[in-house]
Protein backbone atom coordinates (compact mmCIF):
# COMPACT_ATOMS: atom_id res chain seq x y z
CA UNK A 1 0.00 0.00 0.00
CA UNK A 2 1.08 3.24 -0.57
CA UNK A 3 2.06 4.84 2.68
CA UNK A 4 2.02 8.62 0.60
CA UNK A 5 -0.31 11.45 2.30
CA UNK A 6 -3.66 11.11 0.13
CA UNK A 7 -3.09 15.05 0.00
CA UNK A 8 -0.05 14.83 -1.64
CA UNK A 9 -0.67 11.96 -3.72
CA UNK A 10 -3.74 13.44 -5.19
CA UNK A 11 -4.28 17.16 -4.97
CA UNK A 12 -0.35 17.79 -4.66
CA UNK A 13 -1.39 22.13 -5.59
CA UNK A 14 -4.14 21.92 -3.24
CA UNK A 15 -3.92 25.26 -1.07
CA UNK A 16 -6.84 24.77 1.58
CA UNK A 17 -5.43 26.26 4.89
CA UNK A 18 -6.47 22.48 6.47
CA UNK A 19 -5.12 19.99 4.49
CA UNK A 20 -2.81 21.79 1.56
CA UNK A 21 0.31 20.93 0.67
CA UNK A 22 0.55 24.37 -1.49
CA UNK A 23 0.07 26.25 1.59
CA UNK A 24 3.13 26.69 3.57
CA UNK A 25 0.81 29.04 6.25
CA UNK A 26 -1.40 26.20 6.53
CA UNK A 27 -1.86 23.24 9.29
CA UNK A 28 -0.47 20.71 6.45
CA UNK A 29 -2.58 17.99 7.75
CA UNK A 30 -2.02 14.40 6.14
CA UNK A 31 -4.77 11.59 5.78
CA UNK A 32 -3.16 8.18 5.30
CA UNK A 33 -5.89 5.31 4.43
CA UNK A 34 -6.31 2.71 7.11
CA UNK A 35 -8.58 -0.18 6.36
CA UNK A 36 -12.08 1.54 5.73
CA UNK A 37 -10.88 4.68 7.91
CA UNK A 38 -8.33 7.30 7.26
CA UNK A 39 -6.50 8.21 9.82
CA UNK A 40 -4.26 11.89 10.78
CA UNK A 41 -2.17 13.61 13.01
CA UNK A 42 -0.94 17.45 13.85
CA UNK A 43 -0.01 19.02 16.34
CA UNK A 44 -1.36 22.71 17.37
CA UNK A 45 1.51 25.62 16.94
CA UNK A 46 1.28 27.85 19.37
CA UNK A 47 -1.07 31.07 17.78
CA UNK A 48 -3.92 28.84 17.44
CA UNK A 49 -4.75 29.00 21.01
CA UNK A 50 -7.99 30.54 22.42
CA UNK A 51 -7.23 30.19 26.22
CA UNK A 52 -3.51 29.96 26.80
CA UNK A 53 -2.29 26.85 26.10
CA UNK A 54 -5.82 25.31 24.29
CA UNK A 55 -5.93 25.08 20.93
CA UNK A 56 -8.72 27.28 19.76
CA UNK A 57 -12.06 25.74 18.96
CA UNK A 58 -13.19 26.86 15.73
CA UNK A 59 -9.44 25.78 14.95
CA UNK A 60 -9.89 22.29 16.03
CA UNK A 61 -12.97 22.25 13.82
CA UNK A 62 -10.39 22.84 10.37
CA UNK A 63 -8.41 19.49 10.31
CA UNK A 64 -11.54 17.63 10.88
CA UNK A 65 -13.61 18.93 8.81
CA UNK A 66 -10.46 18.59 6.06
CA UNK A 67 -10.01 14.91 7.36
CA UNK A 68 -13.98 13.94 7.09
CA UNK A 69 -13.95 15.32 3.50
CA UNK A 70 -10.80 13.21 2.19
CA UNK A 71 -12.55 10.39 3.74
CA UNK A 72 -15.61 11.46 1.89
CA UNK A 73 -13.72 11.71 -1.47
CA UNK A 74 -12.14 8.57 -1.45
CA UNK A 75 -15.53 6.86 -0.14
CA UNK A 76 -16.73 8.78 -4.22
CA UNK A 77 -14.00 7.57 -5.41
CA UNK A 78 -14.94 3.91 -4.63
CA UNK A 79 -18.54 3.95 -5.25
CA UNK A 80 -18.99 6.32 -8.45
CA UNK A 81 -18.88 4.32 -11.99
CA UNK A 82 -17.04 7.97 -13.00
CA UNK A 83 -14.40 7.78 -10.09
CA UNK A 84 -15.26 11.41 -8.99
CA UNK A 85 -13.91 11.97 -5.90
CA UNK A 86 -14.21 15.72 -5.39
CA UNK A 87 -16.11 16.50 -2.00
CA UNK A 88 -17.60 19.56 0.12
CA UNK A 89 -19.02 19.96 3.34
CA UNK A 90 -22.88 20.59 3.27
CA UNK A 91 -22.80 20.60 6.81
CA UNK A 92 -21.14 19.78 10.28
CA UNK A 93 -21.24 19.69 14.08
CA UNK A 94 -18.36 19.45 16.49
CA UNK A 95 -18.30 18.56 19.94
CA UNK A 96 -15.50 19.61 22.34
CA UNK A 97 -15.06 17.22 24.95
CA UNK A 98 -12.23 18.41 26.56
CA UNK A 99 -9.53 20.86 25.94
CA UNK A 100 -7.14 20.34 23.61
CA UNK A 101 -3.84 21.31 24.00
CA UNK A 102 -1.22 23.20 21.90
CA UNK A 103 1.92 21.95 21.07
CA UNK A 104 0.96 17.87 21.35
CA UNK A 105 0.08 15.48 18.98
CA UNK A 106 -3.59 15.42 18.25
CA UNK A 107 -4.70 11.92 16.28
CA UNK A 108 -7.74 12.00 13.88
CA UNK A 109 -9.42 9.04 12.95
CA UNK A 110 -12.68 9.24 10.40
CA UNK A 111 -14.59 7.01 8.81
CA UNK A 112 -18.05 7.10 6.59
CA UNK A 113 -20.77 6.26 8.32
CA UNK A 114 -23.63 6.52 5.60
CA UNK A 115 -22.98 6.67 1.71
CA UNK A 116 -24.50 6.95 -1.40
CA UNK A 117 -23.20 7.80 -4.90
CA UNK A 118 -23.78 11.48 -3.78
CA UNK A 119 -23.44 12.07 -0.24
CA UNK A 120 -21.52 10.65 2.76
CA UNK A 121 -22.14 11.24 6.32
CA UNK A 122 -18.50 11.19 8.14
CA UNK A 123 -17.93 11.25 11.67
CA UNK A 124 -13.80 12.07 12.91
CA UNK A 125 -12.36 11.58 16.48
CA UNK A 126 -9.42 13.10 18.03
CA UNK A 127 -7.26 12.62 20.92
CA UNK A 128 -4.52 13.93 22.70
CA UNK A 129 -3.07 10.57 23.79
CA UNK A 130 -5.56 8.54 25.54
CA UNK A 131 -7.96 11.70 25.93
CA UNK A 132 -10.59 12.53 23.47
CA UNK A 133 -10.85 16.24 22.76
CA UNK A 134 -13.56 16.44 20.33
CA UNK A 135 -15.70 14.35 17.66
CA UNK A 136 -16.96 15.73 14.72
CA UNK A 137 -19.91 14.87 12.84
CA UNK A 138 -20.50 16.05 8.98
CA UNK A 139 -22.55 15.74 5.61
CA UNK A 140 -20.34 15.94 2.48
CA UNK A 141 -21.78 16.17 -1.05
CA UNK A 142 -19.71 14.93 -4.53
CA UNK A 143 -18.73 17.79 -7.12
CA UNK A 144 -16.85 17.76 -10.54
CA UNK A 145 -12.68 17.94 -9.44
CA UNK A 146 -11.42 21.28 -8.70
CA UNK A 147 -9.18 22.48 -11.04
CA UNK A 148 -6.18 23.50 -8.62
Amino acid sequence: MDRTALQDRLLPNNTCFGCGPANPDGLQLKSYEDGDALVASWTPRPGLNGPPHVTHGGVVAVPMDCHATWAAMMHFQRVRSDGRMAAVTAGYSVNLRAPTPIGQRIDLRGWVVEGTERKARVRVTAYAGDLLTAEFEGTFVAVPPFQY
